[in-house]
């Protein structure tokens, strides 16, 4: 009985995933901040309140799964152009205490790099979820220009209002980091305040949308949807505004590994398209 009501459910799953896609084409333009992992990107950068993420260290440590240890291996190639690509790691490990993150992310080549390595720590009260991450990002520039770091701190929230209902709400770098000082300019990281939400349906679709303001750019408006096409198969569809970009990819996902792919545009379609993989492993 089960099966037949989600046989049901699918086509229109199906239907309103092609239609989101198509409204997708239409959004206007407005920028937005780097996310990791292939599902991630696909699903529009929309993160703040996305569960079951392998990469919610990076996004919204509030939402780190204490369900299981998971580690996961992901890259991106900006525009088809080898000098500009991320490659990151991260892996999260349930305690007696709380959850326990940590991550490494690296951007660029020699001429030009930004490196960051995060901790995070994640607990929860009942259906109150709420996480911590410090963060050390360094930047370094070839050609005898030098380096320089900072330590930057995260902050996030999350709440299952009801079943698979989710409302999160994430603070970047709280306390105003700086890189080092050269010909008296001072180079502040980014900071912004973001609040998202999530619905599953029957099992059948994700929603996920997210408000991000940067204290530097206009408000930026990002939003997906994932829907199960077979089994463990899924195809994701996401638009972000400030800048305006689009993606899509699939992702096949069991209980103990999962390999997502994604592919993003950019609205300036000179550039290109973006590919990207990840790899997640659970045990």
């Amino acid at each position: 009985m089960i099966q037949n009501s989600f046989n049901r459910r699918r086509p229109i799953a199906l239907i309103i995933f092609l239609a989101i896609g198509m409204f997708l084409m239409h959004v206007v333009k407005v920028q937005g901040q780097a996310t990791l992992g292939a599902r991630d990107i696909a699903l529009g950068q929309a993160t703040t309140a996305l569960p079951n993420s392998t990469w919610s260290v990076f996004q919204n440590p509030a939402m780190v799964s204490k369900d299981q240890p998971s580690v996961s291996f992901f890259g991106l190639r900006y525009y088809g152009i080898a000098e500009l690509t991320d490659v990151a790691a991260a892996i999260s490990y349930p305690t007696s205490i709380g959850v326990i993150g940590g991550g490494a992310h690296r951007y660029g080549n020699d001429l030009f790099n930004e490196t960051r390595l995060r901790l995070s720590y994640k607990n929860s009260f009942q259906k109150f979820h709420y996480g911590v991450a410090v963060n050390y990002n360094h930047v370094a520039q070839g050609g005898g220009f030098g380096s320089f770091g900072a330590l930057g701190v995260d902050v996030g929230l999350a709440a299952l209002i009801f079943e698979d209902f989710w409302i999160g709400a994430k603070a970047i770098n709280i306390n105003q980091p700086q890189y080092g000082e050269v010909n008296n300019i001072v180079e502040e990281l980014p900071r912004n305040l973001s609040i998202g939400f999530s619905y599953r349906m029957s099992g059948v679709a994700l929603f996920t949308t997210d408000v991000v303001k940067d204290v530097n750019f206009p408000i930026s408006y990002r939003g997906g949807i994932e829907v199960v096409v077979v089994d463990n198969l899924k195809a994701r569809a996401g638009v972000t505004t400030a800048p305006q970009t689009f993606s899509g990819g699939f992702g096949y996902n069991t209980d103990h590994w999962g390999v997502n792919i994604v592919m993003q545009r950019h609205e300036e379609v000179e550039l290109g398209y973006s590919p990207g993989l990840d790899l997640n492993i659970s045990w």
